[in-house]
């Protein structure tokens, strides 16, 4: 079996749009017998709502950089949670700051900006619904994403807070600070999503595009690894392959050049 998995924000999610012919790549790709993913930062509605505006439908998505698992209709197959405690913690220490946003993600909600401390929204949350610190009690919380733009190290010094009293996931992300549940990121997600389906690594192409930190842990995983022009150097020199675009490497992929 061959499988593609495609991170979303600025990989085939690019200026809010899926390009058409990015969409038609993935269905010819999908046509020709094989599984596409979308293994992303997103959580369930941002990523419906991506893939909704390019018409375009994955046989599986890993949300929450793999926290949470989905089928292609969005049925819930796997799903983590932060502890509760942290959430309320770290509200209790860092909400207040200025020049911090604070969002968290939960699989019954919208994305919710729990403290504004920056004018404006993240490019990869611009919808969330801005509400009380209160209303997170009692929600079951897959991620916790924070950002702080030219505050590089106020993020570190949450992160190693975090780190010191729990034990979580930590992936730095096109400037958002994401916090999850132990043990997750698109690598682990992929392995899920092979449990799932009965299948051993040994059983499976895979073939990995994003353009990210958070993607490398798929990246380390694939038969072939693809990135492109505008992901940064340090990044692109850990991939087999940097192209264009979607399109040109599933076109390789397609043909037998690759």
């Amino acid at each position: 079996m061959r499988i593609a998995a495609f991170d979303m924000d600025g990989t085939i999610y690019i200026d809010h749009q899926i390009a058409p012919a990015t969409a038609q790549a993935i269905k010819d790709w999908q046509a020709a017998g094989n599984l596409a993913i979308a293994a992303t930062g997103k959580s369930l509605d941002p990523c419906r709502n991506a893939l909704r505006s390019g018409n375009l439908t994955m046989d599986f998505h890993l949300l929450n950089n793999g926290t949470v698992l989905t089928d292609r209709n969005f049925d819930i197959l796997i799903e983590q949670h932060v502890p509760d405690q942290l959430v309320y913690e770290l509200l209790d220490t860092y909400a207040g700051t200025k020049g911090l946003n604070i969002y968290v993600a939960s699989m019954d909600r919208p994305d919710r900006l729990l403290w504004r401390g920056i004018d404006g929204a993240h490019p990869f949350i611009p919808h969330a619904q801005e509400v009380p610190l209160t209303d997170v009690r009692l929600s079951k919380v897959v991620l916790l994403a924070l950002w702080a733009p030219g505050k590089q190290a106020l993020l570190e010094e949450i992160a190693q807070w975090a780190q010191n009293n729990y034990h979580l996931g930590i992936s730095f992300n096109s400037g958002l600070l994401d916090m999850m549940p132990p043990g997750n990121d698109k690598g682990v997600g992929i392995g899920k999503l092979l449990a799932h389906l009965n299948l051993t690594r040994d059983q499976v192409e895979l073939y990995t595009f994003g353009d990210s930190y958070n993607d490398l842990p798929m990246h380390m995983l694939a038969d072939a690894s693809f990135s492109f022009p505008w992901a940064p150097n340090d990044m692109q020199s850990q991939v087999t392959h940097v192209i264009d675009d979607v399109p040109a490497g599933l076109q390789a992929l397609l043909s037998g050049k690759v």
